[in-house]
């Protein structure tokens, strides 16, 4: 298993193909903003996790390995201006 991490300050895709999201660092400059990760390479299609974050206080989390959040097609965020989003996604690995 291959963990990658990914500093993204704009809407974006993440990661392509299986894989899992195990943990999200994400900090906003302004405003509050809604930050929204989907299981796809756009955004659309299925939420596997959304938050509000309020400006001076980041939020920070980290799925245990049985909790981590699965995407099948790819991982894409979508957030609002002035979002910053740490995310560390997992290869999805299949033992033979």
């Amino acid at each position: 298993m291959t963990d990658v991490l990914e500093v993204i300050s704009a809407d974006g895709q993440i990661a392509t193909g299986i894989g899992y999201l195990v943990g999200v660092h994400i900090s906003v400059t302004s405003v509050s903003q809604l930050v929204t990760f989907y299981d796809n390479t756009a955004a659309s299609g299925t939420k596997v996790f959304e938050t509000y974050v309020v400006s001076g206080s980041p939020v920070t989390i980290f799925f245990p390995a049985r909790y981590a959040i699965k995407f099948e097609a790819g991982l894409y965020v979508d957030m609002g201006a002035g979002c910053t989003v740490v995310a560390c996604t997992r290869e999805y690995n299949v033992s033979t």
